[in-house]
């Protein structure tokens, strides 16, 4: 489906929303691992926004790590 001109300035004014809050999570994202941004949408505006990062590490193989 093509954007129509309705569908860009709805985006337009989304992205202006949550514009703020996906600049400080790439500011404070992890050297390794994970950022996730959600919106919560009602009647079509942002109601919530939830941000998390997450710290990968990968461990060690347990034969690695002293155990059998």
């Amino acid at each position: 489906m093509a954007p129509t001109a309705t569908a860009d300035a709805k985006a337009d004014r989304l992205l202006e929303i949550i514009k703020p809050y996906l600049l400080q999570l790439l500011r404070d994202a992890p050297d390794f691992g994970e950022i996730t941004l959600g919106a919560n949408i009602h009647d079509g505006d942002i109601g919530q926004v939830s941000l998390s990062a997450k710290i990968l590490r990968k461990v060690a193989p347990r034969v690695d790590r002293g155990q059998q």
